[in-house]
């Protein structure tokens, strides 16, 4: 996928007051904020109502883990009382490595909700490259997990960074468990260190009853009242290339992915979470939790474990890299699940395109 010209140049944030921040809804846990209006104020909202509708359908997969509406709607706003009880403030930034589609969605919300701005980090960085990116971007905290953690927090060591959280127990980190943990006192938040794998809408969910949220799904207006507008303010850092992308960048972004790929509710998206930048993997886990789909992660570079996942999960769509695409139409076996759209990241070859449907059933479509 390539930059529109919505995309902001990096830029160094204007002087004046910080980043705009609303208190949390009643209902939510613990006394943190959360940005409104803004895409994690959207997506929560959309999420509660997802929640009581489908009851235990999945959000967000990945291998070992599934996180429901309703336990991603507790999870983040607890979280951010976390983060704010932890020292973060509104405009910190913070450097952010995971490869799960469930643990970085989770992260990079928590840190909107807080007021924050995320820097996602490559995920093949080196610990001399994350150093640099760290120094770079000013990030003063760290949330990273899994495999790539340790690379991540030895980079900590060369840049300004002074607090790490992880998805897991490491040392010199503070878990995402005690993270919840302190910003609730109990329910679905406070147990995401007791729980087994999987995190369906069995738990409460917050902001239901009491005062609630304002609004629906993508777009949405907010509360009656008029706070200031915070579509300016920072709301993602990239990297390659340097951009700052505001809250006004990412309802565009994701309203520009919304029309070419299609996505409804109930639609299946597997995603391979190399296989794309880290705006654009936030951007499809933001618009299936924003419309009610299920947006599986795919760690693995390799084209079979693709393959596998959208016949485990019986994908209706499917993220592709022209090389993939060649590969999974040429070299591997069709897999019996018909009418997978292909969301090629792209250009598109025709005769690839033609051979793919002929030997799969599946349609290629180009979403650069």
């Amino acid at each position: 996928m390539s930059y529109t010209p919505t995309y902001t140049v990096l830029r160094m944030w204007p002087p004046g007051p910080g980043p705009y921040v609303h208190p949390m809804p009643d209902g939510e846990a613990g006394p943190g904020t959360v940005a409104e209006p803004t895409v994690t104020r959207a997506v929560l909202s959309s999420a509660r109502e997802h929640a009581a509708r489908f009851g235990g359908r999945a959000a967000l997969v990945d291998p070992g883990r599934r996180i429901g509406f309703g336990a991603f709607a507790a999870l983040v706003p607890a979280a951010a009382a976390g983060l704010h009880r932890h020292g973060v403030r509104a405009g910190d930034v913070a450097a952010v490595q995971l490869s799960g589609v469930g643990e970085l969605t989770l992260a990079v919300h928590a840190l909107c909700a807080a007021g924050a701005v995320p820097a996602p980090l490559p995920l093949d960085a080196t610990v001399g490259e994350l150093a640099r990116m760290m120094t770079e971007c000013g990030a003063r905290f760290l949330v990273t997990g899994g495999e790539v953690a340790g690379a991540a927090l030895a980079a900590t060591e060369r840049s300004y960074v002074r607090q790490a959280f992880a998805f897991g127990e490491y040392p010199g980190a503070t878990s995402f468990a005690r993270l919840v943990g302190a910003g609730a006192a109990g329910g679905t938040a406070a147990r995401w260190g007791e729980q087994a794998a999987v995190w369906g809408d069995t738990a409460a969910v917050p902001g239901e009853t009491g005062g609630g949220t304002a609004g629906t799904g993508v777009g949405s207006a907010g509360p009656a009242a008029s706070p200031p507008d915070p579509h300016g303010d920072p709301a993602l850092r990239l990297f390659e290339p340097p951009v700052a992308l505001t809250h006004g960048d990412r309802f565009a972004a994701l309203h520009r992915l919304a029309a070419v790929t299609r996505i409804h509710s109930g639609d299946v998206l597997v995603c391979g979470v190399r296989d794309c930048r880290p705006d654009v993997l936030i951007g499809l886990s933001d618009l299936c939790l924003a419309h009610g789909a299920t947006l599986v992660g795919v760690p693995e570079p390799e084209v079979a474990p693709l393959l596998h996942a959208i016949g485990a999960h019986r994908a209706t769509a499917a993220v592709v890299t022209p090389e993939k695409l060649r590969a999974l139409t040429f070299d591997h076996a069709p897999v019996p699940v018909p009418d997978v759209r292909l969301l090629v990241t792209g250009t598109v070859d025709p005769e690839v395109a033609r051979a793919c449907h002929d030997r799969h059933g599946w349609s290629p479509v180009p979403v650069t």
